[in-house]
């Protein structure tokens, strides 16, 4: 007898051992209960070998042949015998259940091997399940919406920089449109793949490439299209928002501003509105962004995760290069004042309210050693061009453009921070961009709207200052705080670093995302340790003898018994 670690067995490990055998259902108020059983599909092949139960009695597969044959009014009361006989020994022991008694239950078992048979083939239902779905089960599909260098797909290549180093799932990228950022996936063995969703047919390819794969990876709100899509087969998926689009402009952001065709308010709100915490999960980097979208998803389906950046790395930057050489090579001296704005050049970035509040900086305050740099200028949309011109007419009315930089998107931007003084984020819609995080990873006092996500993560008068949007005077203001004292400056950044490394911890993210993405897409172990907890109930045909192995050594290796010693419920007590 298989010694059981503790003394007693709480009555539900009985109705389990019945549920698991005879999908039995649970005791009415008059007594023993009905039964209800599953009809049972015939198997093409059995096993040949007899199968060893307790107590030296055996039972064959040549018996299971012939009681197939048997009619299905047999079998059940059959198992309504079983259940009686289990019944009148829960009855002899009351609520509670010994060691004693479970010696009564396997001797009952014992006397019913066909029942017994019919475990053990779920089992093997289980591991054959694992053999089908394993090799895409694993297999993770990403969609972006672009190729192009920002922060949504700077924080997609980060994660898949991490889950896989870890080599537990395959992924795969699609994304509407070739960038410069294909070199980077692929230099991480991600295959990427180009998908329009304006081509004719592009829903039906979709649903054929979405076949291949056990699991969807969504990124940024233009998904929605392929969310959707997962919804309908029943796929599981997880879904990053990180824009804050106000709901009613849903529309103009995707054709206008983004410039995403096949993408409408229609679907958005539809794929919101159908997303189920059992089948995926909508994640947000901030949670003022459940708030802007509150009523249109259940509450339940949605997780904030923060963007975590690698102060690591940073830190390795920051000590493996001199500042002073950095600054040099930009065309600048020790003396000079930098002011970084980082990100792409657009008008919701407001780098217009920057050149605005520079020339009041330098004209009205007397920072003549202050210095611009904008970094994040890209000519691909032509209201992203005519913005850049905006941005360095307002620095020519002020007089400033000589004191000014303006550059493209740079695949590297750490040597900006090192470079910078003071970091601004003065946006009007924005929801958690790194260059917040960033910035305090590099010690450097920020100065950014009083908008959206921002808030959580500077707290005005600490890691920064937080100013109105689209106020110019109220920028150059705060910038001029930390010109003229650097002592503030100082204290400000030290503040911005204890805050990035609790709060934006890459670790956590990484964590969190593993458990996410391990979830909706197991790896194999984790299938196999799925497959030893809670096997199928229902009768299958032959098993892979090496999963067999693979899945009686997992048992022993959890303590638990194998399958011809106590039944499945037992050993999960145990």
């Amino acid at each position: 007898m298989t010694k059981i670690s503790s003394t007693t067995l709480t009555l539900g490990v009985l109705f389990c051992v019945l549920a698991s055998l005879t999908h039995a259902s649970l005791p009415t108020a008059g007594g023993a209960p009905g039964l209800k059983m599953s009809k049972m599909a015939s198997a093409p092949k059995r096993r040949t070998e007899a199968m060893q139960l307790r107590g030296g009695k055996t039972y064959s597969p040549e018996q299971s042949e012939h009681s197939e044959h048997e009619s299905s009014s047999s079998s059940s009361s059959r198992a309504q015998q079983l259940f009686q006989a289990l019944w009148e020994t829960k009855e002899k022991h009351g609520d509670g259940l010994s060691a004693s008694a479970l010696e009564d239950i396997l001797t009952t078992l014992r006397e019913y091997p066909e029942l017994m048979y019919m475990k053990q083939k779920a089992d093997v239902k289980a591991i054959e399940e694992y053999n089908t779905k394993k090799d895409k089960a694993h297999r993770v599909a990403v969609f972006s919406h672009s190729l192009e260098r920002n922060g949504a797909n700077i924080f997609v290549l980060i994660l898949l920089q991490h889950m896989t180093s870890l080599d537990r799932q395959a992924f795969e990228l699609y994304t509407p449109a070739e960038g410069p950022m294909r070199e980077d996936f692929e230099k991480l063995g991600v295959k990427v793949n180009i998908m329009k969703p304006s081509d004719p047919g592009y829903m039906v390819s979709l649903e054929e490439e979405l076949s291949n794969f056990g699991a969807v990876f969504a990124n940024t709100i233009m998904s929605a299209p392929v969310v959707r899509t997962a919804q309908k087969l029943g796929m599981p998926y997880t879904w990053v928002i990180h824009e804050a689009w106000p709901r009613e402009q849903f529309d103009w952001y995707a054709s206008k501003v983004f410039m995403q065709e096949g993408i409408d308010s229609g679907i958005i709100k539809e794929a919101m509105a159908a997303a189920e915490p059992e089948t995926g999960r909508i994640i947000f980097p901030a949670i003022v962004q459940k708030g802007i979208y509150q009523g249109l998803m259940k509450d339940e389906a949605t997780t904030v995760v923060y963007n975590g950046i690698p102060t690591e790395k940073m830190d390795e930057f920051a000590h493996e290069n001199n500042r002073t050489a950095i600054r040099e090579s930009l065309g600048y001296t020790e003396d000079d004042y930098v002011v970084l704005h980082l990100g792409t050049v657009c008008a919701r970035k407001c780098q217009h309210i920057t050149a605005e509040a520079f020339s009041m900086l330098v004209n009205e305050k007397g920072a003549d050693n202050a210095k611009l740099l904008i970094v994040g200028a890209r000519y691909i949309r032509e209201h992203e061009i005519e913005y850049i011109k905006k941005v360095k007419d307002t620095l020519k009315k002020g007089g400033v453009e000589d004191r000014a930089q303006i550059l493209d998107i740079q695949s590297e931007v750490l040597k900006y921070y090192l470079a910078s003084d003071v970091v601004l984020v003065p946006s009007k819609n924005e929801v958690l961009p790194l260059v917040i995080s960033e910035a305090q990873a590099f010690r450097r006092p920020l100065v950014a709207s009083n908008i959206d996500g921002l808030p959580e993560a500077v707290t005005d008068g600490q890691e920064g200052f937080l100013v109105p949007p689209e106020d110019a005077q109220a920028l150059a203001d705060a910038i001029d705080k930390f010109h003229k004292d650097s002592d503030l400056a100082v204290r400000t950044g030290a503040l911005g670093r204890v805050r990035a490394l609790h709060q934006f911890s890459h670790k956590t993210m990484r964590e969190r995302y593993e458990e996410i993405i391990d979830e909706m897409a197991p790896p194999a172990d984790k299938m196999l340790q799925r497959l030893v907890e809670e096997p199928v109930v229902e009768e299958q045909s032959a098993v892979a003898p090496e999963l067999q192995a693979a899945m009686l050594q997992k048992r022993e290796a959890m303590g638990l018994s194998t399958a011809s010693q106590v039944p499945m419920a037992l050993r999960a007590a145990h």
